[in-house]
């Protein structure tokens, strides 16, 4: 039996700052954070606004479906959009991974008010995806 994880929250490792009642991002690095500016291996990959949702794959089976801690039933009501969007990135080929747990987010027509547009839903895996086509190409090329 796999161990359920939860993705960890992301932080920003620059200093953010109240400037007229808002949070504004500067140029100040938090020192708990020099690690991401040293390590070459570190990748920024852009922020996705949706849904954070994993797979669990066993012996090449998607077993189970996780938003956060709480498991989503195949037939249920309320989240049929998430399993639309496995079912749609299934068809692209982006559920192709090796047993284990597996992150990523679904975007569409029903999360975070669709900023993309999108006319269904969809599960970008982290991992693969969102290294392979997200990832800025110039991130720690420039002081």
């Amino acid at each position: 039996m796999i161990e359920i994880k939860d993705m960890p929250k992301l932080e920003c490792p620059f200093v953010r700052k109240e400037v007229n009642g808002e949070y504004i991002v500067t140029p100040e690095i938090n020192p708990d954070y020099n690690w991401v500016f040293e390590d070459e291996n570190v990748l920024a990959i852009e922020k996705l606004h949706g849904t954070n949702v994993s797979i669990i794959i066993q012996d090449g089976v998607i077993t189970s479906i996780w938003n956060r801690t709480n498991r989503i039933p195949f037939f249920n009501n309320g989240k049929k959009f998430i399993i639309e969007a496995l079912l749609n990135s299934h068809e692209r080929g982006y559920c192709n991974l090796t047993d284990g747990q597996w992150f990523g987010e679904v975007v569409g027509p029903k999360v975070n008010g669709n900023p993309y547009k999108l006319e269904e839903h969809i599960w970008i895996p982290f991992a693969t995806y969102a290294k392979n086509h997200l990832a800025y190409k110039s991130w720690g090329r420039y002081p």
